[in-house]
Parts: C-alpha cells; structure tokens; sequence
C-alpha cells in the first residue's frame, strides 16, 4: 500500500516538473489585431515608408490585412490569412494568398502577399504595431 502511495506521489512530481518545461499553449490570435507601421514595397519596385496596414479579426482562425485608403499605396490587395497562435512566440499562417508572421516579443508583423487574381495588386510589408 505505501508502495502504491509512493509511486502515485512520485508520478505527480513527474508529471508537474515536465509541464514547465513545454511551451504555453494560449491558441488566441487577438494579440495580431491592430494597426501597423512600417515599409511597404507594391510590385517588387515601389517603395513606400510609413505605410499603414490594419489587421483585423475574421474569426478565430483568420485575420484580414487591409491597406490605409486613401494613400499612393492603397491599390495594394487586401487579403484574409488563416492563422494560428502555437507557442505564444509568433501567430502565423500561409497560404496561395501569400504569408503573415506576427512576433509577440517585439510586435513586428511582416506579410508577403501573392496575386489570386489577375486584378490583385501583390505587396511586401514589414512593420510595428501602433
């Protein structure tokens, strides 16, 4: 019966201490939502700094990034991206729109888009959170 105590007792220390070894799982992407800053490139060519891109939540799994209206840049395609947030490091995805990476340490966000369509407008964007 000790025996039996012990062990179960030692399975518990066990199990706790490899626990704090794994990384969080959160599995929310609410941290990517926001307005972003940064250099834009629209066609491998044109350059444009202080460009604004606005990510917004489609649902748990998909964020849309849209360009500010109104400026030189803003012919750039919107596109939705699935996502997801693993290891509470980054929340990512890709997809034959092009990819999104979002690090949560330092807020930086970069998206390459892809063209879908033939009246797509493709773009590079690496920014800071606002």
């Amino acid at each position: 019966m000790i025996l039996c105590l012990a062990a179960m007792v030692s399975m518990i220390f066990v199990r706790c201490s490899k626990d704090k070894n794994e990384p969080i799982v959160s599995g929310k992407i609410d941290a990517i939502v926001g307005s972003f800053k940064g250099k834009m490139v629209i066609g491998g060519d044109a350059e444009y700094f202080n460009a604004i891109v606005n990510v917004t939540k489609v649902d748990d799994g998909k964020v849309k990034a849209t360009v500010k209206t109104g400026e030189a840049y803003s012919r750039a395609t919107a596109k939705t991206f699935p996502v997801q947030n693993v290891s509470n490091i980054h929340i990512s995805g890709q997809g034959p729109m092009g990819s999104i990476t979002y690090k949560l340490d330092d807020k930086n966000i970069q998206i390459s888009t892809e063209s879908e369509a033939s009246s797509d407008v493709e773009f590079y964007f690496e920014g800071t959170k606002q």
